[in-house]
């Protein structure tokens, strides 16, 4: 199910010339979808609607972008959205369980004893 830009704050990250690069990008393929296909090695080919990021999203240079069809655009968009709510579900498990104190290393250890009477861990 694309959920296309619902909900996202992408738009705000782009420069001020996006609609430019974007037009650029899509005549430079031809308007033609540049994903690779795994079941061909070929290229989808189909009508290019949207302007896709190929490595750093903050990376805007044209060789940094390539036309994709909304098919290929929204199964990456929604690929790297699961990877991204499931690494902050995972970093929110992790922070509200502290580790167990015999899973600690010794210089972690010092620093999460109590404190309290007794000799300083330093």
């Amino acid at each position: 199910m694309p959920t296309g830009w619902r909900g996202s704050t992408r738009k705000q990250t782009l420069p001020p010339g996006w609609p430019t690069i974007r037009r650029h990008v899509l005549e430079r393929d031809g308007h033609r979808c540049q994903h690779i296909r795994y079941d061909t090695g070929r290229i989808c080919g189909a009508h290019a609607t949207d302007c896709d990021h190929l490595g750093d999203r903050n990376d805007h240079r044209p060789e940094n972008l390539a036309a994709k069809c909304s098919h290929h655009h929204d199964e990456k968009t929604n690929r790297e959205a699961g990877y991204a709510s499931g690494a902050a579900r995972r970093a929110k498990r992790d922070a509200a369980q502290p580790q167990h104190p015999g899973l600690l290393t010794e210089t972690e250890q010092r620093w999460h004893r109590p404190a309290g009477p007794g000799p300083h861990p330093f």
